[in-house]
């Protein structure tokens, strides 16, 4: 198993924030999350998540965060959406994609992702 990157841990960290507040048992399990397998898929990326054993299961919860965010990329792939899982009260994986048939970059997101600017999906940059 590997670690998140820094753009995953910040990317699921804001969702649940935004989702479930700062106190949320989801951060915890996020403290000890690790990658189980990260999958290119042409136009996005799956990472299934692993968290520790121990860790404390939320209610049995069920449920999907989306959040959109900008890119440095010239449209249209000027926006990228994540979707996060949750299933049986415990983070499940992270989804990445592009809209229509865009490549999902090569490169690192820290590289091409804007983390300040979250937006709906082809909403014009300020």
């Amino acid at each position: 198993m590997t670690s998140l990157s820094a753009a995953e841990l910040h990317i699921i960290q804001s969702m649940l924030v935004k989702e479930h507040g700062s106190a949320s048992a989801f951060l915890s399990q996020l403290a000890s999350a690790c990658v189980e397998k990260r999958r290119m898929t042409g136009v996005g990326v799956f990472v299934d998540l692993s968290v520790a054993d121990g860790s404390h299961r939320v209610d049995k919860a069920n449920g999907d965060i989306t959040e959109f965010y900008s890119t440095s990329l010239p449209p249209p792939a000027d926006s990228v959406g994540f979707t996060l899982f949750i299933r049986d009260g415990y983070l499940s994986f992270l989804e990445g994609y592009t809209h229509g048939d865009v490549a999902w970059p090569e490169e690192p997101m820290e590289n091409w992702l804007i983390f300040d600017e979250v937006r709906t999906p082809h909403q014009k940059a300020k």
